[in-house]
């Protein structure tokens, strides 16, 4: 098995964890308050777990977390996770929330990665957009 498969796994049980934490959360909290709290815990957790990860970079730990691509990761957190609570307090539903997202994303990312990082591009992935639009088009029907 490949081993990004692996981490693809974790990746997913990781996000069902998610939701089933934000569908769950309390409605009546200040959204910004259970944010500096669910990051606290998740700064917890990271700094138990940094011990197991090397750093590859040879760079000084300063150096890796004041860059941009931290802040741009940063900014893409909270509005990730600020979408996802209020959704939710709005009443919407677990089953198809996190499909309709990520599937809107793949779409958005898609000419981003053919424009700024030159990925290439096939009939296969052409179709799989196809079927993206045509899942997205069945998850938004009433």
């Amino acid at each position: 098995m490949k081993q990004a498969l692996i981490f693809l796994g974790i990746a997913a049980l990781g996000n069902v964890t998610y939701h089933l934490g934000q569908k769950t959360i309390s409605p009546t909290a200040n959204p910004m308050v259970l944010l500096m709290a669910v990051y606290g815990v998740a700064f917890v957790f990271s700094a138990i777990a940094a011990p197991f990860f090397q750093s590859t970079a040879g760079t000084p730990w300063t150096a890796q977390v004041f860059s941009w691509p931290v802040l741009v990761l940063g900014a893409g957190v909270l509005l990730i996770e600020i979408g996802f609570l209020l959704a939710y307090r709005s009443g919407d539903i677990l089953q198809w929330s996190g499909v309709a997202v990520n599937g809107a994303s793949a779409m958005l990312l898609v000419p981003i990665a053919l424009i700024v990082f030159r990925e290439g591009f096939s009939l296969s992935k052409a179709a799989g957009i196809l079927l993206t639009l045509a899942g997205l088009a069945l998850l938004t029907r009433h």
